[in-house]
């Protein structure tokens, strides 16, 4: 459940991304004022809240470590698709997305998903210091989106194979791992009328 799914996603979560960059220039102005070496307080980017289970600061490396981690299980998840296995992998905002996802465009349609995306760039918005969540942007290549029948045929392949997707994605840690809480595209705006 690479790229594809998480910028259908996102197109949900458009209108959020011009809340996040007013956020994010007030925060560096802040934070370049007052001195402060954290990026941006939980809460700050909508979507984004404190969560339990304080850690340490999450770095490039360890954040393309959780990028593909969760992308794996997404990847796992739409392949063989199930509502349950949803909390494994997501929480908030997120979860609520892709449930939505797997039960119209694949549990209704009888339809599994064989997806992968490559991440070609990765940078640290927020690095998990504390209780906040890991905040990320990224830029990935959908590489394959096969759509699968009953019998494991492909019923159709997803036009946008090759296509780059830019991608804002807050993680949280849960137990021993992390899960996915909101996912914003970078790349569309909302029309006249998209609600959030």
């Amino acid at each position: 459940m690479g790229g594809r799914l998480r910028t259908r996603v996102a197109i949900a979560a458009a209108a959020a991304v011009v809340l996040v960059g007013i956020t994010l220039g007030a925060a560096v102005v802040v934070a370049h004022v007052g001195g402060s070496t954290n990026a941006i307080p939980a809460g700050s980017v909508p979507g984004v809240l404190q969560t339990p289970g304080a850690g340490g600061c999450v770095g490039k490396t360890e954040a393309r470590q959780v990028w593909n981690d969760v992308s794996a299980r997404l990847d796992a998840l739409v392949l063989h698709p199930s509502l349950s296995g949803v909390d494994g992998v997501a929480q908030g905002t997120a979860a609520t997305q892709i449930r939505a996802y797997l039960q119209q465009r694949l549990l209704d349609q009888r339809l599994t998903e064989r997806e992968q995306s490559r991440l070609d760039d990765l940078s640290v918005v927020q690095s998990a210091c504390g209780s906040q969540p890991l905040t990320v942007r990224v830029t990935e290549t959908l590489v394959q989106d096969d759509y699968l029948a009953a019998d494991g045929s492909v019923d159709h392949a997803d036009p946008g194979v090759g296509q780059t997707s830019h991608l804002l994605q807050s993680y949280v840690r849960s137990g021993g791992g992390w899960k996915l809480i909101t996912v914003a595209s970078l790349d569309q705006t909302p029309g006249p009328g998209t609600t959030v």
